[in-house]
């Protein structure tokens, strides 16, 4: 009796190891870290910090914040970011899900008058192949969710790039304003005393007034877009709005750099996490599909055991299977065929957009280095000269004291419109690299090492 109750139950370690080799997640917050840092020179806080701020090692706020600083503590501390993070968790759980074997249903039938006592072991098989479906595609689901996470990284540190040229170039824009406006009112002095002796009209003067009057408005709302760009900026990188407006240190923009449109697009094919989660959406759906076909046939592993029978007690195996006449799971099969469809349109869908913003980031790119250029070769230095000129002439009586701020003025409108060509390349250029998955530096360098992550 022994020896058969063991022969009919040999398949249980077997079962046991099923549930004991359950996937391991190698698509987990390390390899979230270690793409980003491949893409951007900066890695994830590996040790969750909860509510904390904390710096990156070797970052201050005191002595100023660089571009790369910004990015460096937004990873870090990013709320939103953080939150997105923790679909990793979930990820894993759904993993762990997918490994799990249905529990056997065990009955008993007590003795009652005639009745004699029985046991009933019911263990669902069909689960048995059904088990590798749905661990490929919830592992195939992690590894989407991990590359979709990237992609969220990579997307805020466009936008802290952007929240960073925006208030530094309002810093900028505040800083040569107050210096025009310091003009302004040297200029409104003079007018008032030509206007005392005779040399202008009140009309004249009165124009003088009201463009002095334009400008110190514009200054005031100038002064409140910097301290709601440092509020935008001090939320993307997870620190308190306490203290004063963050002191920034922007870094030269290499304004020279060459670029060939055809090796951007192959590069940003090559290295755009959510192309690849597009694929492994494609693959996933496919397990899926398979994983509905399977489920066609259920089949029940039954081992009954009589505490009374003919020759004792009695023990024997069984088997409850469900014919699949009338439902074929038609249904749920259809839907993840369209499914695996939509996956693979979608793909599509991604990759033209990724070309779309690879081509309008390369335009404008182009175009703002070449505006660029035009101040600095030409408009700048023409400023400059002449203000030079206009300096030397007032020193020795030439023109008039306000003709003279007249041509600083010019000067500081041509540092001006210097600054906003800075700040459109600047953000030209974070839109480049977003668009392309990495710095734009690192497109030679690590052009085969973002061949191989598609590999992956």
């Amino acid at each position: 009796m022994c020896l058969k109750t063991l022969y009919y139950f040999s398949f249980f370690p077997v079962v046991l190891i099923f549930i004991g080799c359950s996937s391991h997640l190698t698509h987990d917050r390390t390899y979230v870290s270690d793409s980003i840092s491949k893409r951007t020179g900066h890695d994830l806080v590996l040790i969750e910090n909860g509510d904390a701020q904390r710096l990156p090692d070797g970052i201050s706020l005191e002595d100023g914040l660089t571009e790369d600083e910004a990015v460096a503590i937004a990873l870090w501390n990013n709320a939103g970011f953080q939150a997105d993070l923790t679909d990793l968790g979930i990820a894993r759980a759904d993993l762990i899900e997918a490994g799990m074997l249905s529990n056997p249903v065990f009955s008993v039938f007590f003795s009652a008058g005639p009745k004699q006592f029985e046991k009933t072991t019911f263990l669902a098989i069909e689960s048995l192949w059904q088990r590798p479906y749905r661990v490929s595609a919830a592992k195939l689901g992690a590894e989407r969710v991990a590359e979709n996470l990237v992609q969220n990284g990579l997307n805020l540190v466009r936008d802290v790039m952007l929240a960073y040229t925006n208030l530094a170039f309002s810093q900028k824009l505040v800083e040569i304003v107050k210096e025009e406006a310091a003009l302004n009112d040297e200029i409104v002095t003079i007018a008032q005393v030509r206007l005392q002796v005779g040399d202008i009209s009140g009309l004249e003067m009165t124009a003088f007034e009201l463009s002095t009057a334009r400008r110190q408005r514009d200054l005031v709302n100038y002064v409140r877009d910097t301290i709601l760009l440092d509020t935008e900026l001090k939320t993307l990188l997870g620190l308190g709005q306490e203290g004063n407006t963050l002191k920034l240190t922007p870094t030269p923009v290499d304004s020279d750099r060459i670029f060939n449109l055809e090796e951007l697009l192959t590069s940003a094919y090559a290295a755009r996490p959510d192309l690849r989660a597009s694929e492994i959406a494609i693959e996933e759906a496919g397990k899926r599909l398979g994983w509905e076909r399977s489920k066609i046939f259920k089949f029940t592993a039954i081992a009954d055991f009589n505490e009374k029978g003919t020759g004792g007690a009695e023990f024997g195996p069984g088997a409850l299977f469900e014919l699949p006449i009338f439902n074929w799971n038609n249904g749920k099969v259809a839907r993840s065929k369209a499914q695996l469809e939509k996956a693979v349109k979608q793909y599509a869908v991604v990759k033209q957009d990724i070309a779309l913003k690879v081509r309008e980031a390369f335009t404008n790119y182009l175009f703002a280095q070449e505006a660029l250029k035009i101040l600095r070769s030409d408009i700048l230095p023409s400023a400059v000269t002449a203000a030079g000129k206009a300096e030397k002439r007032y020193s020795v009586g030439e023109i008039a004291y306000q003709d003279f701020l007249g041509f600083k003025r010019q000067l500081l409108i041509s540092r001006l419109r210097e600054a906003e060509s800075m700040a459109e390349l600047r953000r030209a250029s974070a839109q480049l690299r977003h668009s392309l998955g990495f710095k734009q530096d690192m497109l030679k360098a690590e052009e085969s090492e973002f061949a191989e992550l598609k590999k992956e």
